[in-house]
């Protein structure tokens, strides 16, 4: 046992207040007079009676109060086994701290990142003379300190932090804050050694997701927020709300909706199918619960659960799914799952055959069809159009009247008239998607389409014939770009790494014209590129969807893309089940006019478009319904955020011990045991504040009798 402050015990001098308070709280002697005192013989002996101390059990409170607060303030500590190894000499080190959701699970009642803070109390106080430290977060608007000589400021930083609320319901893998680390840690050392002390809990984007260095000799040495490598503390078990979703139920009633959700029993170990849990999902509609049904999730597994409901009303409704009933579950935040509903939402896609076959595989269409019926999000109504009733609807008074996408696939390009049709209903928010093939001319498409497209079309290419690929005979795709809008929040790499492509359009560069590449070939030329055309969105994939040129429908992150590609071509964006974000993701919101964002919470956040004629609010950090007023011209956008259900899953990942050269320090862990104290006082004080309320009333009573 050890003191942080033990200058801070002499508070206990205050002990002597309330014995001197007692002390001078005795009664004074009354004299009384009699009438005669003739009977009292002078220099008989006066006998007095000393008074004593009254109240003791009283007193005995409060000095025990006053002396347990002084030795909770002088922060007594116990040192348990050693969590880390620091290295031995003097050098620049870099605290890394998860900040995620998950760091909110709790242990025997304490939370994974309260233990992260004493965890990066201990390597700071491990620390040789001399050293530096800064500290960076995955949060990203989480604390960041630039390498100090003053350790305690690290210290101080993480402890204002966790009073601010830390942690947030965001997903940020540990990983995420490796590379702010490695620039603090750029400048000039002065010869010294660098290290990266990562704290976090041992899950696959926790620890699990470090790399053994961050830079060239700059070890990354992993710190649990709770236990010690070789001794992690076992992981309680949780529920949380993995996912829900929702279809028309016109089967019951042309207004009925059916609504799922599919709840997550976690726990270590394998899955215990005996193992049953009862756990109560309520449905909430408005703010109000209107249903409620129980499910049994086995250990380590799940469990799917359904609700069929009739809207009343028109527009939609702020609807939500939540486990209640929930007795102090270790990790709160990711049991409710918020969503709007709608008796209609579906998404319009017009899918346009330049290349029928009556083989599946090479039908120009087939995968992607069946890509769509697949996607698990928002209901998609999807047509299938010929080239020449694709002219025949852009001629009608109302061009495609109620479409939202349009998937030009592998189409020789319209008529002039049918293309300048197709370009107004661009301007005016229709979602175009164009692949190529052999149909496709470059010179008929940039004559025609070349304003809508993201960029003019040069030749195709048989890959492996250009100069200096010749031994190449495919070419693969590059990691996606995860940062384009439509791919945010999809895994490092989209499972379409191994796509490739024998085929493929080479295009015109044009630096005035904004382009946002989602994705690319491994030799740096487009794969899939996007283009804002007023208030719509154009996308162009430079090889086949079907197997003609590519293998890539064949991929497994094919879905997921196509899924993603479609909603992020809905410019419009009004549907109600479609606008789910994750937390800290931006919505993009189209228009050229400001708009007012109502967030969950009632307050009203402006959101001013920029020159491309959309603003991006990026404010999504609360989980729940969001509200977009555009004008009294316009109707309401709205979107839901959710967390993001990777953050609940706290499977421990073996994660292996610091690797250092040369002498190492150990840092101990030390557990606080000065929040009981703490507990302990306001007890004392309760019961001493009832006993003197009970003395008062007796002594009241006496003296009235």
């Amino acid at each position: 046992m050890s003191l942080l402050a033990p200058l801070l015990l002499l508070g206990l001098l205050g002990l002597a207040a309330p014995l001197i308070a007692h002390l001078r709280g005795r009664e004074e002697p009354r004299k009384i007079a009699f009438a005669a005192t003739r009977f009292v013989r002078t220099g008989d002996e006066v006998v007095t009676m000393r008074r004593h101390l009254r109240d003791r059990l009283l007193l005995g409170l409060r000095l025990a109060a006053l002396a347990l607060l002084a030795l909770a303030l002088a922060r007594p500590v116990s040192s348990g086994r050693a969590r880390v190894a620091v290295l031995g000499e003097p050098h620049d080190a870099i605290l890394l701290v998860d900040g995620s959701l998950s760091m909110s699970l709790r242990t025997d009642r304490v939370r994974a990142l309260d233990g992260a803070a004493d965890a990066a109390a201990a390597v700071v106080d491990a620390l040789p003379p001399g050293s530096r430290v800064g500290l960076v977060t995955s949060d990203p608007s989480g604390p960041r300190l630039e390498l100090s000589a003053d350790l305690g400021l690290a210290r101080e930083a993480i402890g204002e932090w966790l009073a601010g609320g830390a942690p947030r319901a965001g997903a940020w893998p540990l990983d995420s804050g490796l590379p702010v680390a490695a620039a603090l840690l750029r400048g000039d050392a002065g010869g010294r050694r660098r290290a990266v002390y990562a704290i976090g809990d041992p899950t696959a984007r926790g620890l699990g997701s470090l790399p053994e260095t961050a830079g060239p000799d700059t070890p990354v040495l992993p710190v649990p927020a709770l236990g010690s490598l070789d001794a992690l503390p076992p992981v309680p078990e949780h529920l949380s709300l993995d996912s829900v979703g929702w279809e028309p139920a016109r089967d019951l009633d042309p207004r009925a909706v059916r609504v799922w959700g599919v709840v997550r029993r976690h726990a270590p170990g394998p899955l215990e199918p005996d193992n049953l849990r009862r756990v109560a999902v309520a449905m909430q509609l408005g703010g109000e619960e209107v249903a409620r049904a129980d499910v049994m999730v086995p250990r380590g597994g799940e469990a799917r659960v359904e609700f069929t409901h009739t809207l009343i009303g028109d527009g939609p409704s702020p609807a939500s799914l939540a486990l209640v009933e929930l007795a102090d579950d270790p990790l709160p935040g990711d049991e409710v799952r918020h969503f709007w509903l709608a008796g209609e939402d579906e998404l319009d896609i017009v899918l346009v055959n330049g290349d029928p076959s009556e083989m599946r595989a090479h039908d120009e269409v087939f995968f992607l069809a069946t890509a769509l019926s697949a996607a698990p999000g928002r209901r998609l109504r999807v047509h299938g159009l010929a080239p020449d009733q694709l002219e025949a609807r852009l001629r009608e008074p109302r061009p495609l009247a109620g479409v939202d996408v349009v998937v030009l696939a592998n189409v020789r390009a319209p008529a002039p008239d049918a293309a300048a049709a197709l370009a107004r209903r661009v301007e005016e928010g229709l979602g175009l998607f164009v692949t190529v093939g052999e149909r496709v001319e470059a010179a008929a498409y940039n004559d025609r389409l070349g304003e809508l497209l993201p960029l003019r079309l040069r030749e195709a290419l048989v890959v492996g014939t250009a100069p200096g690929r010749t031994e190449n005979r495919t070419e693969g795709l590059a990691p996606a770009n995860l940062a384009h809008p439509a791919l945010r929040g999809l895994g490092d790499d989209l499972g379409l790494l191994g796509a490739r492509t024998r085929r493929l359009f080479l295009l015109e560069p044009d630096a005035a014209r904004p382009v946002d590449v989602a994705l690319s070939f491994t030799s740096g030329a487009p794969a899939l590129i996007t283009h804002t055309h007023g208030r719509g969105r154009v996308a162009l994939l430079t090889t086949s969807v079907d197997r003609d040129w590519s293998d890539l429908p064949l991929r497994p992150g094919f879905v997921p893309l196509v899924e993603r590609l479609v909603a992020y071509l809905d410019a419009s964006q009004q549907g109600a089940a479609g606008a789910v974000l994750r937390v800290g993701e931006p919505r993009i919101l189209p228009g050229d006019r400001p708009a007012t964002v109502i967030t969950p919470t009632g307050e009203r956040l402006a959101a001013v478009p920029d020159g491309h004629g959309e603003a991006v609010f990026k404010d999504t950090w609360v989980p729940g319904h969001y509200t977009v007023e555009r004008g009294e011209d316009e109707p309401p956008l709205r979107f839901a955020v959710q967390v993001d259900p990777a953050e609940s899953d706290t499977t421990p990942r073996a994660v292996a011990g610091p690797q250092i050269e040369g002498d190492e320090v150990l840092a101990a862990a030390r557990y606080p045991r000065w929040r009981p104290l703490v507990l302990l006082v306001a007890l004392i004080l309760l019961i001493e504040s009832i006993l003197r309320w009970r003395l008062t009333t007796r002594r009241g009573q006496a003296r009235g009798r």
